[in-house]
């Protein structure tokens, strides 16, 4: 018994020195001074033409130790009275002691942070600087900055939420018109996905603005209730499997992802029929496509210019019904019943393989 005294007196000892050797390192470390931030300019004009041209430059001074420290810097960029809630932020080396930001580059922050393009906007600037879990921020420097319009980003669906997988090379790409993105897709309950700005894992990534997110992938402000972050780079689909109506708002004052049902749950139908010009409008005989299976059909017909038709689940005009995405046209993307218009193509009068993938939310018509 005197021996297992001996050993828990042991154990303990050796707790109290670990505790008191990290009490040491926080002695010696100290509470660290505030750094302080200074800029060159207090308004700022932002023209797209002049983007490479230099904008503004921060200088700053590091927080001081009592022991010497490897910092992580940021500059935090937000609209003045938001205490720096949703801030464009840029990472900085500390021990360069400032930085020279271009047109193109304070545009970004500004556009981060949800500047109106056009508006001159009063803004807060100031400095993060970070060691372990010890946070200190400098002074608050006071600008006013005038973004300008960028080009809206595009956004290609990937993850294994969706109808595509884990595949960047064959990413979907949403229907892009004005500051909105829209597709009619398939998301499954409890996966995950994000959108990418290319079909490629780099340079572009965009997924929720949340604490623990990777910087580069901080993007909506706001979004529908069921979606969930999944930090550090993705979004987690919380809602009941089947098929989606995803709408982005790339408006830099919203930045906005909502997600809601779609008007047409299906998207497997047993049969996909082809109705238009090519028949007469005649639902009653419109001429079947083949089922490759997963949502996917295909048809070879040809095509004369002024062509017109749409895509129907039954042999009737009922609820299973998909166009054009939104109105008539082109575009390559599905629309459902009450959301879409008719297919217009002009063919040569020669053969055509008509693609139709309702999972994904996307057809294709190809010259044979």
């Amino acid at each position: 018994m005197k021996h297992l005294f001996k050993i828990l007196a042991v154990a303990l000892m050796g707790i109290l020195f670990i505790s008191c050797e990290k009490d040491e390192d926080q002695a010696i470390l100290g509470d660290g001074t505030t750094p302080t931030l200074k800029a060159d300019k207090t308004s700022v004009v932002l023209i797209k033409d002049n983007e490479a041209n230099p904008a503004i430059k921060f200088d700053w001074t590091n927080p001081q130790f009592q022991t010497q420290v490897a910092l992580k810097n940021t500059i935090q960029l937000a609209k003045t009275g938001t205490n720096f809630q949703s801030p464009g932020e840029s990472i900085v080396t500390a021990n360069d002691l400032k930085v020279t930001y271009t047109v193109a580059e304070l545009n970004k922050l500004g556009l981060d942070a949800g500047l109106v393009p056009g508006v001159a906007t009063p803004v807060e600037v100031r400095l993060k600087s970070e060691v372990g879990k010890t946070v200190l921020y400098s002074n608050v420097v006071t600008l006013t900055v005038t973004t300008y319009l960028t080009a809206y980003p595009s956004f290609y669906i990937v993850g294994d939420a969706s109808a595509v997988g884990w595949n960047a090379g064959t990413s979907q790409l949403l229907y892009q018109k004005d500051n909105f993105s829209t597709i009619y897709t398939y998301l499954e309950n409890g996966k995950y996905f994000r959108f990418l700005g290319q079909q490629d894992w780099n340079p572009l990534n965009y997924s929720l603005d949340v604490a623990g997110m990777n910087a580069g992938n901080r993007y909506f402000k706001t979004w529908s209730t069921n979606l969930a972050p999944s930090t550090p780079e993705n979004i987690q689909f919380t809602g009941a499997t089947g098929m989606y109506k995803i709408v982005i708002d790339a408006d830099a004052t919203q930045k906005s992802i909502n997600v809601s049902a779609s008007p047409i749950a299906v998207w497997n139908p047993a049969n996909l029929y082809l109705v238009g010009t090519v028949n007469g409008w005649n639902s009653a005989a419109a001429i079947p496509m083949t089922n490759l299976g997963n949502g996917k059909f295909e048809h070879t017909i040809a095509l004369p210019a002024a062509s017109e038709f749409k895509f129907l689940g039954q042999l009737s005009w009922g609820d299973l019904d998909w166009g054009n995405i939104s109105a008539d046209g082109n575009t390559g993307y599905l629309g459902p019943k009450g959301s879409n218009g008719n297919i217009k193509f002009d063919g040569t009068g020669g053969n055509y393989k008509i693609s139709v993938d309702i999972k994904m939310g996307t057809y294709k018509i190809q010259p044979l």
